[in-house]
């Protein structure tokens, strides 16, 4: 998911972890030059904001959870256990409310799919899945559960070893979350995306900006964007609120000039060289893991959500 307006909201909640991160590598007195390379990289793709340090992050234990529900559903419902028939839910917003995430550009998907509002909290579907993991179940569905998830388990090895690699990673990927975090923020001072900043800027005056309702209130920065009065005009920070035409509008403007100025470019790279190499203490706990696992779980996970999730209900 990425941030537009939640760039700017996360950077509040992320500054002090950020700045307790710094302190720490300060605290130890580690050189400037002791630095660990990461062995393993991805291969880059703007369009999904992937960096160095994803791989170390694990499954998030919500679409862990889910994606085994819906991969054992079949063969439960074969068993004659109607009542496994997986609930639809919000699993994106049951993350956001739940897990930390890293963060991540604003671009034109997240422009159009909710302007500058903060991504959902609030997952409707709460209610039915609850109500599908609390619910009874006899000795017999328990066994037939047990041989489902031993089938599934045997079935996809990534998705046993993954959430085993996820459940021990813990505090590591927490790690790893901050360190992108930290990389994220201090890529946006980097000289070429300071360039491409005021290239951005230009762009979004020729498009009538300076001279709308927000005239006086236009940032240098597509970083400051949205400002505190937009924000408070949009309630964007309430994920609940409607976006309004106006929101999305200058949401659009200022995504597509983000693009055509090189800035999202600019910032992806400066940001990915950020996260080439990261403090030698941290790398030595980074290095205990065995990414594979991780990676080829996530991989499961999103496929089989995508695949197998259930339509949202009407009403919902």
């Amino acid at each position: 998911m990425r941030a537009g307006g939640r760039e700017r909201v996360a950077k509040r909640v992320t500054v002090v972890a950020v700045a307790a991160l710094v302190a720490g590598v300060v605290a130890v007195g580690i050189p400037a030059n002791a630095a660990w390379t990461l062995p393993d990289l991805p291969e880059k793709d703007q369009a999904s904001w992937t960096m160095p340090l994803d791989q170390y992050v694990g499954v998030g234990v919500v679409r862990l959870n889910y994606a085994t529900e819906l991969l054992i559903q079949g063969c439960m419902v074969d068993a004659g256990h109607d009542d496994a028939v997986v609930p639809w839910r919000d699993v994106d917003a049951a993350t956001n409310a739940t897990e930390r995430q890293p963060l991540r550009a604003f671009d034109l998907a997240a422009a159009r799919e909710r302007g500058y509002h903060v991504p959902p909290t609030v997952d409707a579907g709460a209610d039915a899945w609850r109500a599908f993991s609390y619910r009874e179940t006899s000795p017999d569905e328990a066994a037939d559960r047990a041989t489902c998830l031993e089938r599934a388990y045997r079935e996809h090895p990534e998705l046993l070893t993954g959430a085993s690699a996820s459940s021990t990673t813990g505090s590591v990927g927490d790690v790893a979350i901050r360190l992108s975090n930290a990389a994220f923020l201090e890529a946006r001072q980097d000289a070429s995306v300071r360039r491409a900043a005021d290239a951005w800027h230009a762009c979004m005056l020729d498009q009538g900006v300076g001279a709308g309702p927000w005239a006086d209130d236009l940032p240098e920065d597509p970083a400051d964007m949205p400002t505190t009065r937009m924000a408070q005009a949009f309630t964007s920070y309430d994920p609940a609120t409607a976006v309004g035409d106006e929101e999305r509008d200058l949401a659009e403007t200022d995504a597509a000039c983000r693009a055509a100025s090189g800035y999202l470019d600019a910032l992806y790279e400066a940001e990915w060289q950020q996260q080439l190499t990261v403090p030698h203490d941290y790398g030595e706990r980074l290095a205990q893991i065995d990414t594979g696992p991780l990676v080829a779980a996530q991989q499961l996970v999103d496929r089989t959500i995508e695949r197998l999730g259930p339509e949202r209900p009407k009403g919902l």
